[in-house]
């Protein structure tokens, strides 16, 4: 790998892919977002085969429309929405197929401990899923997807603003507070609180 792509920023990258569609410096884009874009993917699937199908698409669609990203904001917030994106679209093309391959807990038998393993990771996910489909029912859309942007993924207001498409950055602090009342009214009320 040449040192100098390692080096170059992530948007120095771009315009160089952009430009000469340079596949040194696509594996190098690659190799720097490939896991956060799996990562993403599976938080969506909760299936390592679909996340890693979901993020092969999402880097076809990256290096099809690199030329489209314009330097407004960072390009790992411009990565993310495009994920992001994807990642819902493909939800409601896969919604069906993915409930068909849940295996219901009651099925599961418990002959090892690497199965009860199994069972407790998916008895967590659907405790998860559970309170995300408690907390859509009581608040709007965005204020879930806020505040599961920011306390689970990790993103700054500034990229949220960004990703959700908000008109500043009052209006996505507005998004994650009004979620964070509406789980503490829930029963929820040791959420963290930003710093």
């Amino acid at each position: 790998m040449n040192t100098n792509l390692r080096a170059a920023s992530d948007e120095e990258l771009t315009a160089t892919v952009a430009g000469q569609r340079s596949d040194a410096a696509c594996e190098e884009l690659f190799r720097r977002y490939q896991q956060k874009i799996y990562l993403w993917c599976y938080t969506y699937t909760h299936d390592v085969d679909e996340a890693i199908d979901l993020t092969q698409e999402i880097f076809v669609k990256i290096f099809d429309n690199i030329s489209g990203f314009a330097g407004r904001s960072r390009f790992s917030t411009w990565v993310y929405r495009v994920a992001r994106n994807h990642c819902l679209s493909a939800l409601d093309v896969r919604r069906d197929h993915w409930r068909r391959r849940q295996v219901a807990l009651d099925r599961i038998e418990l002959v090892d401990e690497s199965n009860a393993e199994r069972v407790r990771k998916a008895e967590l996910r659907d405790d998860l899923d559970v309170l995300l489909a408690a907390a859509g029912k009581r608040m709007k859309d965005d204020e879930l997807e806020a505040f599961v942007l920011h306390h689970r993924d990790g993103l700054t207001v500034n990229e949220i603003t960004k990703v959700l498409g908000c008109t500043n950055a009052t209006g996505a602090r507005a998004l994650i507070q009004n979620a964070r009342r509406k789980f503490q009214r829930m029963g929820f009320d040791r959420m963290e609180h930003d710093g």
